[in-house]
């Protein structure tokens, strides 16, 4: 077994197999996959760089999708035939120009994440973990019965997605009234085990927890290392998209902040390897009724309390104990990075101004796009300064609170930039007069 076949916890000295099936180390911390980085850098950057290339959007199996277009970097010792793959990844990243002029920038980008098969960025992670399960199912049918998670929504739409591409039972435990009916629906469709659970994230965390560690149920939350391995090709693929360029800045929503790990791993993977010359300083936007790391962040670092997340439209990174905690610490003080948060105001407000310009945003992306606005305002990020923001799911999965917003259903809100439908009768000249008012006012 090669160390590109290791996961391993830095400073602990323990080291498992990726057929193991197991989640931490002997002291609860998390594991980390661990790759044989010397053995990579034998081919040297212009090596990697052209096999990546060669490999986007082509249809050979399974190197088309965006993460397996990586392989080497990911789990370089599976078979190919063990991959469930939907051709997840590569995704769009898109100049914000017209949002960015708004805001006096010149070199704004969205990383539409959300573009993928289930509509979020999980799909990443987790053609990663269930092609793992699926080999290790392979050697022994009775080591994994079922995958289970905890979720606020997509994680239980991309573990039952690709458990269903496999043929593998899957258990998702949601919790009950905190989701939105598009993301319900998800894993309802692909027959997985619902159960609507009267907690919140956490405490549906605390139960799969409990249950995986008594059953042969597979953990697929981000407390598994092998999800990163898969979110991490998102930092890889902005930096193939920029011609091997790294953004300033990468503004990334935080919840359980798995993510936010994944991306500097990405980017430092890059760089460790000479493809690129360095990390972007990175931006955690936090939901303010769910910010437990930007209350850590201004003590300094010195200071982590879990909080009671309140509820918030950005209901996938409601998460008052996050896991990730520790390591996206480090990712952030690696890479000179940033907490900010958002009220929730300010995240549907600027979430409805950016789909003005074309955009059609998720509430977790809004997140992100108002930590951007402030570091604008404040001049932190400067005018010219290339910045990615992460869209980490569709809009078309939050509707409900895009169409409260435009009906200006939400309490205390002034909705400035909502849109309702205009009544009219069935009237030339009625129809007439509401379209000219409407240009005038598009003229001023």
């Amino acid at each position: 077994m090669t160390d590109a076949e290791r996961a391993e916890v830095v400073n602990s000295g323990e080291r498992y197999s990726l057929d193991d099936v197991i989640y931490t180390s002997k002291d609860g911390k998390l594991l980390d996959v661990s790759h044989d980085m010397e053995a990579l850098a034998i081919y040297g950057p212009e090596y990697w760089k052209a096999l990546f290339d060669e490999r986007v959007g082509k249809t050979s199996w399974p190197y088309g999708s965006g993460v397996w277009s990586k392989k080497e970097w990911v789990l370089p010792g599976i078979s190919n035939d063990d991959v469930v793959s939907m051709f997840e990844g590569n995704s769009n990243l898109f100049w914000a120009e017209r949002f960015g002029k708004q805001l006096g920038m010149t070199d704004l980008w969205v990383k539409q994440c959300g573009n993928s098969h289930t509509g979020s960025f999980k799909d990443l992670g987790m053609t990663v973990l269930v092609s793992q399960v699926n080999k290790i199912r392979r050697m022994n049918p009775k080591a994994v019965s079922a995958v289970g998670c905890a979720s606020t929504g997509d994680t239980s739409a991309a573990l039952s997605a690709y458990c269903a591409a496999a043929d593998i039972p899957s258990i998702v435990f949601l919790p009950a009234d905190k989701i939105s009916i598009a993301q319900l629906v998800q894993p309802i469709a692909n027959g997985a085990l619902v159960l609507s659970i009267d907690t919140d994230f956490d405490g549906c965390m605390k139960l799969i927890k409990e249950v995986t560690a008594e059953t042969p149920i597979y953990l697929a939350n981000s407390m598994n290392s092998l999800r990163i391995e898969g979110q991490k090709t998102a930092a890889i693929e902005i930096a193939q998209q920029f011609d091997w360029q790294v953004p300033d800045w990468l503004i990334i929503p935080g919840g359980n902040l798995g993510n936010c790990y994944a991306f500097y791993k990405g980017f430092k993977m890059c760089k460790d390897l000479g493809l690129t010359d360095r990390i972007p300083r990175m931006v955690v936007a936090q939901a303010q009724n769910a910010n437990p790391l930007y209350r850590m962040y201004k003590t300094g670092y010195k200071h982590f309390e879990p909080v009671q997340a309140k509820a918030t439209f950005a209901s996938a990174i409601q998460i008052g104990d996050p896991v990730s905690i520790d390591r996206t610490v480090k990712a952030l003080k690696d890479s000179d990075g940033i907490v900010e948060e958002a009220s929730e105001e300010e995240l549907m407000d600027v979430s409805a101004m950016a789909d003005r310009t074309g955009m059609f945003n998720c509430p977790h992306t809004g997140v992100a796009l108002a930590a951007l606005r402030k570091l604008r305002d404040r001049g932190v990020i400067g005018k010219n300064d290339r910045t990615v923001v992460v869209s980490t799911a569709h809009g078309l999965k939050f509707v409900n609170s895009k169409i409260a917003y435009h009906a200006q259903e939400i309490e205390d809100f002034s909705a400035k930039y909502s849109n309702a439908p205009t009544a009219v009768k069935e009237d030339l000249g009625a129809v007439m007069d509401v379209i000219q008012k409407r240009l005038n006012e598009k003229s001023h």
